[in-house]
């Protein structure tokens, strides 16, 4: 559904120093290139990825995974609906792991969502996850919180999506979704390229959701937006569908957190996902929204689920 934008070469080095950039399991299972990105609250999300390569002469499959840095900790992918939507859904009866094949857990597609932190997690930390497989049983690897990471680097998130709108979004991989490979240097380019200085806030997130999201053919259309400190929402339409998004501000400018409908109206939801004045953000966007008349809240409220886009 959405394109990622984040440069990152400190922290790329930090997470290739990190013990389990290559863990070898005892009966043939490659765990590699791990990292995690994270809204870094207590009480809130983030999402942990890598490449499994099954060396073994078993099929097997990644069933569980458990860490002591959230309260759940689950196997999620995005899946489309009839209309078109993306939703993140939890992974029912685990990840296939065929014998002598590799898979990706990337942006986009399958990955691990952590919901609930325990404690804060910032650029740099480590912490331990244990993934249980139905034939290997438990392996522990150790995962680096990389905000900055780039699609593309170290081997991972192969899957940016030119093309795709808002309603369309990134299809899942695996087993569920739909492989668009194809589409490596299209709207996530753009947006990462996009040059924000001297530009207003509201501008500045106007511009990179257009520059992910807006096509000739399906053009985007981005209003209200809102913005509270290093925080903000904005709804979209394109296509006869609309939604809201979360943006933060960060060392590269603005970018898309997440997408969702009624959920980002709440200012308890807000709260669990970093911003720092959920109540004061809330009341001004949704009385900013209000404005707009009762056909563009429904419309914005009609994105079901929730979808992570940078786990910031």
């Amino acid at each position: 559904m959405f394109a990622r934008l984040f440069p990152a070469a400190a922290a790329l080095a930090l997470m290739l120093a990190a013990p389990a950039f290559a863990q070898e399991h005892p009966e043939g299972l490659h765990i590699h290139d791990v990292y995690a990105r994270s809204n870094g609250a207590v009480g809130g999300s983030g999402a942990v990825f890598f490449m499994i390569h099954n060396n073994t002469e078993t099929d097997d499959r990644l069933i569980a995974v458990a860490t002591d840095v959230a309260q759940k900790a689950e196997l999620h992918t995005h899946v489309e609906s009839a209309d078109g939507v993306m939703q993140m859904v939890q992974i029912e009866g685990g990840i296939a792991l065929p014998s002598g094949e590799m898979h990706e857990l990337a942006r986009g597609g399958d990955h691990i969502m952590l919901m609930g932190l325990t404690r804060a997690l910032k650029d740099g930390d480590q912490f331990s996850l244990t993934l249980t497989f139905e034939k290997a049983g438990a392996v522990q690897i150790e995962a680096t919180v990389d905000n900055a990471r780039k699609p593309g680097e170290g081997g991972m998130d192969h899957m940016d999506h030119s093309g795709h709108d808002m309603q369309q979004g990134d299809a899942a991989g695996g087993e569920a979704g739909h492989d668009h490979s194809a589409h490596k240097h299209g709207a996530h380019d753009q947006a990462a390229a996009l040059d924000q200085s001297g530009m207003t806030d509201v501008d500045a997130i106007t511009a990179v959701m257009k520059a992910q999201f807006d096509t000739p053919e399906n053009p985007l259309a981005v209003a209200p937006v809102v913005v509270e400190g290093d925080h903000a929402l904005a709804s979209w339409e394109q296509g006869g569908k609309g939604g809201r998004a979360l943006l933060a501000k960060g060392h590269m400018g603005w970018e898309i957190v997440l997408c969702g409908g009624k959920d980002l109206q709440m200012p308890s939801f807000l709260g669990q996902h970093g911003v720092a004045a959920p109540e004061s953000l809330s009341q001004m966007f949704n009385a900013e929204e209000e404005k707009l008349g009762a056909d563009k809240v429904a419309l914005s409220s009609s994105f079901e689920g929730v979808v992570m886009i940078s786990g910031h």
